[in-house]
């Protein structure tokens, strides 16, 4: 507020100048309200454009549903996603996109519920589940007192040097004493998993083993974990960094899903990054989640390369300033887990067999063969987006010690059972052509490319356009080819009856770390 002192001498013409700036300034101060009362207003009319738009293919999606038309409904419901993640507004800003992208992932995920029910397959693509970073990265950590001096950081082992503030501090209050220990405990239970294997491949790549719980933070060693940037993975990988890194994704498999794959690829992310910042592994884990520009103009605006220097004079996203902090308490409560009151028995180690499948096979008749549910088979490949493999030769995981026995069922199953339905591919580029659905085809030897397409009713070019091949191209035994259903005819037209609704086409102390020389356990594998 603005005090004015007017003395009585004052000049009759001085209080008439002050009376005649002040209606201006009132005016400036009005301006500047109104041009933030226009910004909000404008970002909550670009939100409700984007609502619009994705419920619009929700609903959509909702009226495939009911038909019955599971593979289009779930070609609707990802395109409403997308709709949000790609828009310009980060939905965890605005509070009315944040509630409808809730809403509407329960109610897409209530529809899978419902599919399930009717039949063991659901939508034939892999689900996902939120990851638990979004919510995490914003708890308020000031609300979280500490209370007891069992909290005080003793000197341990750790693999890189570290400073010890107080929101580290806070955040192990959080996890041990507040709202978060039961997330920490999950996040534990879980690592048995992947640590081992994780660990492996750290040392491997030469990055510090204690990095390995950034996965607890990320995903809670979920694979099938996404974040509102559509980050996915045990290590939440977007697709463009993903893609830098060498994971694989397209129609049939998403690499960033594969634990051994994404962690390789995390690993060397880390590395980089560490080397980018002068080996300073705090500001290579705030760049690994908001991204290293973000980190670099940070430290341009600060003038200096610590991540605490950044924190304290708010430089960084408030994800990225909690992001730390979260990792280096976990990291500290995982390694001295009595001390904090936890006695949490890990999940049993990921072990598995390996076979190589020689053309495109359907997950439930690998499931058949050894008995075993088919979600037993997906939990060792949650790289697949559909219940099938990419077509051709692919290595496929096995439950531990049942690769004998697999390959033995195997060879002796006909080639043409090994797909249990027809599958609807995703599109390649070619033109869709209106009310057309299409499945694949199973070439048997001696067919060509112009004798298939004879059979379905298609010139040799269009199905050669249909499948991304050239027209001199030649196919060969076992090769699948995605074909129009509505064309085809005579003994050869596919049996509509046969053909799944649910095909798919979604003051502070510092401590020098000590490495560890102590011997890896290597993970089981074949």
């Amino acid at each position: 507020m603005m005090k004015i002192n007017i003395k009585l001498r004052t000049s009759l013409s001085a209080i008439l100048s002050l009376l005649i700036s002040l209606p201006s300034t009132a005016f400036a101060f009005q301006a500047n309200a109104q041009q933030k009362a226009n910004g909000a207003a404008s970002q909550e009319q670009v939100a409700q454009e984007i609502i619009s738009k994705a419920e619009e293919r929700y609903q959509i999606g909702e009226a495939e549903f009911a038909r019955g038309n599971l593979d289009r409904a779930r070609e609707e419901f990802d395109r409403a996603l997308d709709i949000i993640f790609e828009s310009s507004i980060d939905v965890r800003t605005n509070a009315k996109l944040k509630a409808y992208y809730r809403s509407l992932v329960e109610k897409i995920h209530n529809h899978q519920i419902a599919a399930l029910q009717d039949n063991s397959d659901g939508f034939s693509q892999q689900q996902y589940v939120p990851s638990p970073l979004d919510e995490l990265a914003k708890t308020d950590i000031d609300s979280e007192h500490l209370g007891d001096e069992e909290l005080i950081i003793r000197p341990g082992e750790y693999d890189f040097d570290f400073e010890i503030a107080q929101p580290v501090l806070q955040f192990i209050a959080y996890f041990t004493k507040g709202r978060g220990r039961y997330t920490l405990e999950h996040g534990l239970r879980r690592s048995g998993l992947y640590r081992k294997m994780a660990e492996n491949i750290f040392k491997e790549e030469g990055v510090p083993l204690d990095l390995v719980w950034l996965a607890q933070a990320e995903s809670l060693w979920q694979p099938t974990v996404v974040s509102y940037a559509a980050a996915k993975g045990i290590w939440q990988f977007i697709p463009s960094t993903g893609q830098e890194y060498g994971l694989n994704q397209n129609s049939w498999v998403d690499e960033r899903s594969d634990p051994e794959k994404s962690t390789r690829a995390a690993a060397r992310y880390l590395k980089d990054l560490s080397q980018r910042f002068a080996g300073d592994w705090l500001l290579a884990m705030a760049a690994y989640n908001t991204g290293p520009g973000n980190v670099e103009r940070a430290i341009a605006r600060c003038g200096y390369a610590d991540f605490w220097e950044l924190h304290k004079r708010g430089y960084l996203h408030e994800q990225t300033r909690n992001y730390v902090p979260i990792i280096l308490a976990i990291m500290i409560i995982a390694k001295n887990q009595e001390r904090y009151g936890f006695n949490v028995k890990p999940e049993a180690e990921w072990t598995y067999d390996t076979f190589e499948v020689p053309s495109q096979t359907d997950l439930r008749v690998v499931a058949e063969l050894l008995n075993v549910p088919v979600s037993a088979i997906q939990e060792h490949n949650p790289q697949l987006r559909q219940l099938v493999t990419p077509p051709g030769h692919y290595t496929l995981r096995l439950p531990d010690g049942t690769r004998d026995a697999f390959e033995i069922a195997f060879n002796n199953l006909p080639e043409d059972k090994r797909l249990k339905r027809d599958i609807v591919v995703a599109y390649n580029g070619a033109p869709r052509q209106a009310g057309t659905r299409y499945t694949t085809y199973l070439v048997k030897r001696g067919e060509t490319l112009s004798k298939i397409a004879g059979r379905f009713g298609i010139s040799r070019t269009e199905l050669a356009r249909l499948n991304s091949m050239s027209t001199s191209g030649k196919v060969r035994a076992g090769q699948t080819l995605r074909v129009p259903i509505k064309k085809a005819y005579g003994k050869y037209r596919a049996k509509s009856a046969n053909i799944s609704k649910y095909s798919g086409s979604s003051k502070k102390s510092k401590y020098r770390a000590r490495s560890s020389r102590s011997k890896q356990t290597k993970s089981k594998k074949r």
